[in-house]
C-alpha cells in the first residue's frame, strides 16, 4: 500500500554520464564503478573496490558519453505502483543505505556531474529504476528525445530484485543476451 500521493522530495534534471553508467551514491563518495548490473538497468556494484566506498547502486545506460534527463524521488512509504507504459525497461532492487544525502553522481567528470536529492535515514531501501529512449545510443540526433531515467528510493523491510519490464536492446546487451 503506498504511504502518500507524492514523493516527500522530487527532483528533475540532468546527469552526464561515461562509461554508460551512472551511480547512486552516499555522502563522501567518488564518481565511478566497474559494476553493470545483471538485469541490464540497475543494480548494487558486485565488488567492494576502495575507490568505489559510498556507491551503493549502478545504473546503465544506452549512451556511453552524453547527459541523461532524471527524475528522482525520495518517498516515506513505498509509492504508488509504476505504469510502466511508456518505460522500456523498469526494474526494484533492495540497497542498504548508510545515511546521509542521496546524490547522483555522473561518472569521473571533472568537476562530478551530481543531482542531490536530500537526506535519507539509514536502513534498508527499496530502489525503482525506469528508462527509455535507451536504444538510440551515440547514434542519437538532435532531433531524437534524450535518454530518461526515473528514480525512486524508499524505505522497506522487502528485500530481493524484481524486472518489472525488460524491452531495450541495450538492456539485453547489459544482460548478455
Amino acid at each position: 500500500m503506498a504511504s502518500s500521493a507524492a514523493p516527500a522530495v522530487r527532483v528533475t534534471g540532468t546527469v552526464t554520464v561515461e562509461y554508460n553508467r551512472f551511480t547512486v551514491a552516499a555522502p563522501g563518495a567518488s564518481p565511478g564503478c566497474l559494476d553493470l548490473p545483471r538485469n541490464g538497468l540497475v543494480g548494487v556494484p558486485l565488488e567492494a573496490r576502495p575507490f568505489e566506498a559510498g556507491t551503493v547502486a549502478v545504473i546503465a545506460t544506452g549512451v556511453t558519453y552524453d547527459q541523461v534527463a532524471v527524475t528522482a524521488e525520495v518517498w516515506t512509504g513505498e509509492p504508488p505502483a509504476l505504469d510502466t507504459t511508456g518505460w522500456q525497461d523498469a526494474a526494484v532492487i533492495t540497497v542498504d543505505w548508510p545515511g546521509g544525502q542521496v546524490r547522483l553522481l555522473g561518472e569521473d567528470t571533472v568537476p562530478p556531474s551530481e543531482l542531490p536529492l536530500g537526506d535519507l535515514p539509514a536502513g534498508r531501501h527499496r530502489l525503482l529504476v525506469a528508462g527509455r529512449h535507451r536504444d538510440e545510443g551515440e547514434a542519437r540526433s538532435g532531433t531524437m528525445p534524450v535518454e530518461e531515467y526515473l528514480v525512486r528510493l524508499w524505505p522497506a523491510s522487502s528485500t530481493g530484485e524484481r524486472v518489472l519490464k525488460a524491452t531495450s536492446a541495450t538492456g539485453a546487451m547489459w544482460r548478455g543476451g
